[in-house]
C-alpha cells in the first residue's frame, strides 16, 4: 500500500491515511522504522524530523519507537550542520594561508575531509 502513496509530491498530505495505516495494523518496531525510512528516502518530505514526529505525536500505538527516529534524525541533522560548519571555517583559514595540519589540528576533520576540500577548490 506505501509505494503506492510515495509518488506524491509532499509526504505530509498523506499524514493522516498513514497514522491509520499504523492505527489498523499490528507491526514491530523495526516495520515502522522500515517503512518511516522508506517513506523519508523515497517519498518527498521536506523536513523528515517534523514529519515523523507529526506521525508520533498522532499514533499512541508507536509513539515511543517515532520519538526515538525522530531525535536520530534531530541529532544526525545537528551533526551534519557541524560538520559543515567546520568544513567552512577550515577552508577559510585554509585560504588565509594557516598550514593544512593546523587546520586539521584545529577543526578536527579527517584527511579524508581536508581532501574534498581541496577538490572543491577552483
Amino acid at each position: 500500500m506505501l509505494p503506492d502513496h510515495i509518488r506524491h509530491r509532499d509526504m505530509s498530505e498523506l499524514l493522516n491515511e498513514i497514522v491509520d495505516i499504523l492505527s489498523y495494523n499490528e507491526y514491530t518496531d523495526n516495520e515502522v522504522m522500515t517503512m518511516m525510512n522508506y517513506l523519508i528516502q523515497e517519498g518527498n518530505a521536506t523536513n523528515p524530523m517534523e514529519f515523523i514526529t507529526e506521525i508520533a505525536k498522532k499514533s499512541e500505538k508507536y509513539e515511543g519507537t517515532l520519538m526515538t527516529m525522530a531525535q536520530a534524525l534531530r541529532q544526525e541533522g545537528i551533526q551534519e550542520g557541524e560538520k559543515q560548519a567546520y568544513m567552512k571555517i577550515a577552508r577559510q583559514l585554509l585560504e588565509s594561508g594557516m598550514g593544512r595540519q593546523s587546520v586539521r589540528q584545529i577543526t578536527g576533520l579527517s584527511e579524508t575531509e581536508m581532501k574534498i576540500l581541496f577538490q572543491d577548490s577552483p
